[in-house]
């Protein structure tokens, strides 16, 4: 009889590490951009903590923190706040290794995002995308990981610098698009028209970028439906061989949709659904940077506009973002923007 053969054992993911990371061909990429402008990489590897990290391979991952950090290091080091754009605009599809070329291989605009969001751990763990479709518009919003601090603004930039310019130039342009960020309108506005060739606005209550729905479906130069499937094969095995994720932020994050509109999502709710004490689970969101109130605000934020801009009438708004009464829901909305809901939504 033939000998049994031995079955091969089963790849277990790698057990997750303390804090998200992210891809360290981001790492490589701000620090050939900044050596290149006179800054050495000895010294931004060492002032974010990199300089033991390994950064070559495609499966080498670094602290998502650390890349915040060394964002902020280079954009003070270089005096320019408008690093971000810089970087997103130069981005090349091999600066993302498969996810790169398998975006570009798409045979669509809206394939590619579709790839995006599927992989988007590979890029960053702990920050997020959401896309929405309403109104014959779609939003692409971007979530940033952690308590407020000037890297978010710079990796909005970049995120949606590499969206508008190398996407753009993909399918021939984005008309109609406009881009919409949190925080005060900066002094180096113009220099965001001049990269990114579409209105920005700011002191929006989320970083979204909104564009018509037909630009979904504008085909790709080089869409290869052979390619593209080889390469998400490619790409399914990275992901899978990503640490499993046991962090209590993505696990909030996942219930909020559920239990905004039922309990409004109290911690007391939280932690019975994730099995673990009230006192637990805020020290566990703790430790990751992040808090329970504001992975709320942040996911609040994002779909009050989402909402609004796909026509929802605004007491379900305020009901499905788990608010006690409109007037609730209006007051945090005027906090975010500075306008009433039915103020924003008529000027969009």
């Amino acid at each position: 009889m033939p000998r049994a053969r031995k079955s091969a054992p089963t790849r277990q993911p790698r057990p997750a590490p303390a804090g998200p990371t992210a891809w360290a061909g981001l790492v490589s990429r701000v620090l050939d951009s900044a050596e290149a402008r006179g800054i050495p990489r000895s010294v931004l590897l060492e002032s974010s903590g990199l300089e033991r990290v390994r950064l070559t391979g495609p499966e080498a991952r670094v602290p998502l923190l650390s890349v915040y950090t060394l964002l902020e290091e280079a954009a003070a080091r270089l005096a320019d706040e408008c690093l971000g754009l810089h970087l997103g605009a130069a981005l090349r599809v091999d600066d993302l290794d498969a996810l790169g070329f398998l975006m570009v291989s798409s045979r669509t605009f809206g394939e590619a995002l579709e790839h995006v969001l599927r992989y988007q751990r590979l890029w960053s763990e702990g920050e997020r995308f959401a896309l929405e479709r309403g109104g014959g518009r779609v939003t692409v919003t971007y979530h940033p990981y952690g308590p407020e601090r000037p890297a978010h603004r710079l990796m909005a930039q970049l995120v949606f610098a590499d969206l508008l310019v190398n996407g753009g130039r993909l399918v021939g342009g984005l008309p109609g698009a406009r881009l919409q960020l949190r925080g005060p309108r900066p002094r180096e506005a113009t220099e965001y028209a001049r990269v990114l060739g579409v209105p920005v606005s700011f002191r929006a209550p989320q970083d979204m970028l909104v564009f018509p729905a037909a630009h979904l479906a504008r085909p790709l130069p080089g869409g290869d439906a052979g390619l593209s499937g080889v390469l998400a094969r490619a790409t399914e095995r990275m992901l899978a061989d990503l640490p499993t994720s046991s962090r209590a932020a993505d696990q909030v994050r996942a219930l909020l949709p559920e239990l905004l509109p039922e309990s409004g999502a109290e911690l007391a709710h939280l932690a019975a659904r994730l099995r673990m004490s009230p006192r637990t689970l805020q020290r566990r969101l703790r430790d990751e940077g992040t808090s329970l109130e504001a992975e709320r605000e942040a996911f609040r934020r994002q779909q009050a506009c989402a909402l609004l801009e796909a026509g929802t009438p605004i007491a379900e708004v305020a009901w499905r973002l788990g608010y006690s009464a409109p007037s609730a829901f209006h007051h945090a909305f005027r906090r975010w923007t500075g306008q009433s809901p039915r103020e924003w939504r008529r000027g969009r």
